[in-house]
């Protein structure tokens, strides 16, 4: 019961992430598609940068694609990286597009300090590169390990006695 139990989970644990990497290509699908329908309107319309809110309406809608792609690179490797980085681009849109007031736009700006600060000071480099470099080993074992392989043993080296 234990082992059927074992095998269950490792069935639902790779089905959830089938469905991340579904829903994470679907997204970028869907934001690609935006972006080049969004560029289209924008450049078959020749005057639409002499409209007064053009810019701010551009900036709005590239900038919420950005944080989207963000968010898919967060799906595909959750590591606090990534978690950082769309915290950050998201509270960079708020302060770029956003219509808060001076004291929104300071602790907006605080909060990004402190994120950068986590990031440089709270979470070791060295944790951040092996976490990465983990996570490429692992999807690289995982999609080219043979079914039934033995772990190689080293060989060892037979000494010259005869000196």
């Amino acid at each position: 019961m234990n082992h059927f139990k074992k095998n269950l989970d490792k069935v639902i644990e790779k089905m959830l992430l089938a469905f991340e990497s579904i829903i994470a290509l679907i997204t970028t699908v869907v934001l690609v598609v935006l972006l080049v329908v969004y560029l289209f309107h924008v450049f078959s319309n020749p005057g639409y940068f002499l409209q007064s809110d053009s810019v701010y309406i551009f900036l709005q809608k590239i900038l919420n694609i950005v944080v989207g792609l963000e968010f898919v690179k967060l799906l595909m490797h959750m590591t606090p990286a990534n978690i950082l980085e769309v915290l950050i681009m998201a509270l960079a849109r708020h302060i770029v597009v956003g219509h808060g007031d001076a004291l929104s736009n300071m602790v907006s700006i605080l909060c990004i300090v402190a994120l950068f600060a986590t990031k440089r000071f709270l979470i070791p480099r060295a944790e951040l590169h092996i976490e990465l470099e983990n996570d490429v080993l692992n999807e690289q074992h995982h999609h080219r390990a043979p079914q039934n392989s033995k772990p190689m043993q080293p060989q060892k080296e037979e000494k010259d006695t005869q000196g």
